[in-house]
Formats: C-alpha cells, sequence, structure tokens
C-alpha cells in the first residue's frame, strides 16, 4: 500500500474537553465567544470530527496511557491507578504499526516505565516533565538539551515551580527554551528527517498543560485581565465530604502535608484561583500555537493532504470546581477530555460534524489501525470510531461508558463512574459516596439528583451497570447485588513530586 496515510497523533497531558474553543461546554465571554483560544485544534474539529463525549478510562497519566497505547481497559491492561509497574504488553499501537511498515516515532511526554521502553516506537526523544527523573540525565532529553543551550545553569524548574504545583508564574526562560517549544521542534525534525519510502506514525506529546503552570509571559497576558468564570460548587459538596464548610476550614483535606502542590480539597483563595486558571488556559493557547508549525511542516514536505490527525488528552483537571484540583475524580473536569480525529484530504468524509456518542481513550488504538489498514488485535477492549464517522446514528454503539480510579492523593480520593443516556452516577468505593448527575441539563454538576423520586429508575439503572462492571473483581467492590466500600490501609501518596 504506497499511498498508505501517515498518522499524526497530538497527545496533551491534563486538557480537560471543555478547555478547547471548540467544544459545545466550552466557557463563554459576555459576547458569547470562547474564552480559551484554540484556532489550531478547533480546525480540526472544522475539517474533521469531534467527539463530545469522549473519557478518560483511568483520570491520571500512567493509567490513562496504558489503556490508549494498548486499547484495553483500566483492569485489562493491569492500571486501575497510578503504577510504575514495567510495560509489557503483547500489543501496543506503536508496535503494530511499526510491524505493518511504518516509522514510528515518539517526541514529549511517554510516561512509560522504565523511561526508555520504547513498546513498540522506534524512536523516542522525551521529556519526562518530572524533576526527580531530571536527576538522572540519561531519562529525559529535554533537560540535557536545555542544561547545555543554558551553560547548565537552570532547568525548566528553575522558576520555582514544580510538577504538581498549584500555583503559576510566567515562563523564565526566552520561549524558544520552553518545553512546549523544545517537544514541537522536535516534531518537525522528525518530518524533515524522516524515511521517505515509508509512512510515519509521530506521536506529538506535549507535557502542559499540566502544571507547571509556567506560560510565556505572551500567552499569560491574554488571560491575565479578562473576565473569567469562576469555579463551579455543586450543592452537594458539603454533604458527600463530611459537612465541612469551606467559609469555617479553607482546607478541607489534604495530603498530610497540608495545602500542597498535590491538595485534594482545596477553598482556594480568589486570586489564586484566578491565576491558575488563567496560567491554564494561556498554556493551552501556547501549545495551539505550536501545533501550527507542525502543520506548516507537513504542508511543506508534501505530506499534510495524506495525513490522519488525532488530538486528545489522557484525562483532565478540576481547576478548582468543587474545591478540587487534583486528578482522577469522575467529574466532567478530569474524566471528559477532548477527542478530534481529522481524516486526510485525500479520503471522502462528512467534514465538520460533532458526534455526541459515548468514547474512550482506549479507542484510539483501534481507530487509527482501522483508518491505515492494520488488522485490530484481539485483545483490544475498545473500538474504532471510524464507524461513528460514517454513521453517528448507528444503534450498536456502546450503551454507557465505565471509568475508575483507585485512591490517590487521599485515602478518600476513590472512584468508579457510569455515563449513560445524558447521566453520570459516581460512586466512591472508599467511602460509599455517590452521585447522579443530568449531565444534559447540568453539564457543570452543580446538582446531586440521588434520592430525586423522578430519577430513581435511572439511578437503579446506573448502579446496577457499575455492579456488573465490577462483579467477579478482586477488590470485591460488590457481592453481586449491592455495592461494598472498601477503604484501602493505604493508598498511592507522593511525597515528592514523584508520579502523577
Amino acid at each position: 500500500m504506497p499511498n498508505r496515510p501517515n498518522v499524526v497523533f497530538i497527545l496533551l497531558d491534563q486538557l480537560r474537553g471543555d478547555s478547547i474553543g471548540a467544544d459545545p461546554h466550552a466557557p463563554r465571554d459576555s459576547a458569547g465567544q470562547p474564552i480559551v483560544h484554540t484556532p489550531h485544534i478547533d480546525y480540526f474539529a472544522d475539517q474533521g470530527a469531534l467527539f463530545s463525549r469522549a473519557y478518560s478510562p483511568a483520570p491520571t497519566c500512567v493509567p490513562a496511557r496504558r489503556c490508549l497505547w494498548t486499547g484495553q481497559s483500566p483492569a485489562s491492561c493491569g492500571s486501575t491507578g497510578w503504577t510504575d509497574d514495567p510495560w509489557e504488553f503483547e500489543h501496543t499501537l506503536p508496535a503494530e504499526l511499526t510491524d505493518a511498515g511504518y516509522q514510528a516515532g515518539l517526541v514529549g511526554k511517554s510516561h512509560a516505565y522504565p523511561l526508555r521502553n520504547r513498546f513498540g516506537f522506534e524512536q523516542i526523544e522525551q521529556h519526562a516533565g518530572n524533576p526527580l527523573w531530571e536527576k538522572s540525565d540519561h531519562t529525559d532529553d529535554y533537560t540535557r538539551w536545555l542544561q547545555r543551550h543554558t551553560d547548565n545553569l537552570t532547568t525548566e524548574y528553575g522558576g520555582g515551580l514544580t510538577y504538581n504545583t498549584g500555583d503559576a508564574r510566567p515562563w523564565h526562560l526566552p520561549e524558544k527554551y520552553h518545553p512546549t517549544n523544545w517537544t514541537t521542534r522536535r516534531a518537525q525534525e522528525f518530518i524533515e528527517t524522516r524515511d521517505p519510502t515509508q509512512p510515519f506514525f509521530l506521536t506529538v506529546s506535549y507535557v502542559r498543560p499540566h502544571p507547571p503552570l509556567d506560560p510565556p509571559q505572551a500567552y499569560l497576558d491574554m488571560y491575565a485581565n479578562r473576565d473569567l468564570p469562576d469555579p463551579v460548587v455543586g450543592d452537594w459538596v458539603a454533604d458527600l465530604y463530611g459537612g465541612l464548610d469551606p467559609s469555617e476550614s479553607p482546607v478541607y483535606a489534604t495530603t498530610k502535608r497540608g495545602a500542597s502542590p498535590d491538595f485534594w480539597l482545596y477553598d482556594a483563595p480568589y486570586e489564586l484561583a484566578r491565576r491558575v486558571r488563567a496560567a491554564y488556559w494561556a498554556l493551552v493557547t501556547h501549545v495551539d500555537h505550536q501545533i501550527r508549525r507542525v502543520i506548516r511542516t507537513l504542508e511543506i514536505e508534501g505530506e499534510f493532504e495524506n495525513t490522519l490527525f488525532v488530538l486528545t488528552s489522557d484525562h483532565g483537571t478540576m481547576l478548582g470546581e468543587h474545591h478540587h484540583w487534583s486528578l482522577s475524580h469522575g467529574f466532567e473536569g478530569t474524566a471528559r477530555v477532548p477527542f478530534l480525529v481529522k481524516l486526510p484530504e485525500t479520503v471522502e468524509s462528512e467534514r465538520g460534524v460533532q458526534i455526541d456518542r459515548l468514547v474512550g481513550l482506549e479507542d484510539l488504538m483501534p481507530t487509527i489501525l482501522d483508518a491505515v489498514g492494520v488488522d485490530i488485535p484481539e485483545t483490544v477492549d475498545g473500538e474504532s470510531v471510524l464507524r461513528l464517522i460514517e454513521d453517528p446514528t448507528r444503534d450498536d454503539w456502546r450503551e454507557y461508558y465505565h471509568g475508575e480510579h483507585e485512591a490517590v492523593y487521599h485515602p478518600d480520593n476513590a472512584t468508579q463512574y457510569v455515563v449513560a443516556e445524558g447521566m453520570k452516577y459516581i460512586w466512591n468505593p472508599a467511602t460509599g459516596g455517590e452521585v447522579l448527575f443530568d449531565l444534559e441539563a447540568d453539564p457543570q454538576e452543580t446538582t446531586d439528583l440521588t434520592g430525586e423520586s423522578n430519577y430513581e429508575e435511572i439511578y437503579m439503572d446506573l448502579r446496577q451497570r457499575l455492579i456488573d462492571e465490577l462483579s467477579g473483581r478482586p477488590e470485591e467492590f460488590t457481592d453481586g447485588d449491592q455495592l461494598l466500600a472498601r477503604r484501602r490501609s493505604s493508598f498511592i501518596h507522593f511525597e515528592d513530586d514523584s508520579g502523577e
């Protein structure tokens, strides 16, 4: 197949589903325009398909990435939470494409274990995005490059922010040294120096908008003086977390370091919350503008028209909503992600479609393999979304979506969630707490509907679906009839920014 399409997979770290301008739930200003400026990401939506109900199966970096690279659910790929187990998978997306004759490369963040594990890629130039890993120069190509080009006077964290810092400040070096720019340039070099006799699979994996929240000053200025929306807080928050009143205690429950970079529940001061949100959206726009450089390089090299683009994120972030700032929740802020597919110009397809069916990161591997004509391994749990692009109304697609995460950052911070028919049910396997949301009427999840008679049938249906999903699992979350909360005696906690 000499004309097989190239594939460019753009992966952002910690990008919320509503933090692109094209998303139907993107926050808007008084004129009705999206707050976040992402013209080049929006281009993929305009010329392709935007999946408005895409979810992360396990909303932190490592388990989500294990799922997207294997096409498997968290339980199938052995990662229902954060783990540093070696990546030893029978099938991965890059391995299948490499075996099919693709030149496969990744630039940016892999978060594989061990960190030099290529898991099927022929070449990886990586930025681990973590200060502990920077201590070993051989693990992080960006850090070594940065040290060489700045006379070894500083590293990425010379501005005082670290990997999970809950604060913001402008990037402290010239913009060309920012990891977002570095990742883009490495992507350009891959395209420019590729083997022209092979199709290529290039993953451009940006560390941002994951903290440190350090946009270049020009991007921070875009948001610094704008009228930004405040974080929403649901009417259920105090009851779900033990009746704690934010007016009495600004810190509900945190890691044992207090209001640390890894804070779990925190009623942040107004100015801090505003600064964090401004810096986050500034980082998103910075990445968006760098994506344009990748597109332009493909145009110059004559490869743009024959390239399939897929863009998504491993998970989102709460940005202070419901007093949450960390990850791993079943709420829309962390669980819902962007998912955009732009087919090659050489393929006839309807453009600019919004598809509201339920998809997840495990669908990425079968989608790309399907698009380039490579067999999908039997180990894959996901499904190709090309079927939905062909017919969004088809009746043989999944009826619900299940996601989960073990306790992390705090022993009560665990989640199981099910989304179906515009409704979401979230159950906490550590505490037994539960909430029910009508996402159609209440996309910001401000009103809990458990106990409402009008929603009793939906509540029972979603709860039963979760019981069915968890039946037979080793955690014994259910006896087949009821959900059983089991608070772990230990949980995953990061003392020094060693993970996420």
